[in-house]
């Protein structure tokens, strides 16, 4: 059986591995620091347009107002719950591979919440644009 040669990783090697792994992990804080944030500006606008139905007059529209914000606000919960799988943390490619699946995670949960958040506001501005063309 012949002995396998190998060498140190250089200064660059471990330069670039940590700052993937730190660019990773500081990437999945900000994803959670947007979710947290969907979950605040979703339930205010969920209040505000059960509050002000009169804002958007067809039922039919408001309901789809309010479907879209809750559905925003679901969405980006269930974002920031933790992202969990078994991993073996013997080599630092198990981890990085584990922190690109959870970022990959979160980030299908922040874009989806945001673009049924915009859904709602693209009920809101088409409604106001028919009233305002209308009258």
């Amino acid at each position: 059986m012949e002995i396998q040669q190998g060498r140190a990783p250089t200064d660059a090697d471990m330069l670039d591995l940590n700052w993937r792994l730190e660019n990773i992990s500081s990437n999945i804080g900000l994803c959670n620091d947007i979710l947290k944030q969907l979950v605040t500006l979703s339930s205010a606008l969920l209040g505000a347009a059960s509050i002000f139905d009169n804002m958007v007059t067809p039922n039919y529209i408001n309901v789809g107002v309010m479907f879209s914000f809750f559905a925003s606000l679901i969405i980006a919960f269930l974002g920031l719950l933790p992202f969990e799988q078994v991993i073996s943390s013997n080599t630092p490619a198990n981890i990085e591979i584990y922190k690109q699946k959870a970022l990959r995670h979160k980030r299908r949960y922040l874009w989806v919440s945001a673009f049924v958040l915009v859904i709602g506001f693209g009920f809101i501005m088409g409604e106001l644009t028919l009233k305002m063309f209308t009258k």
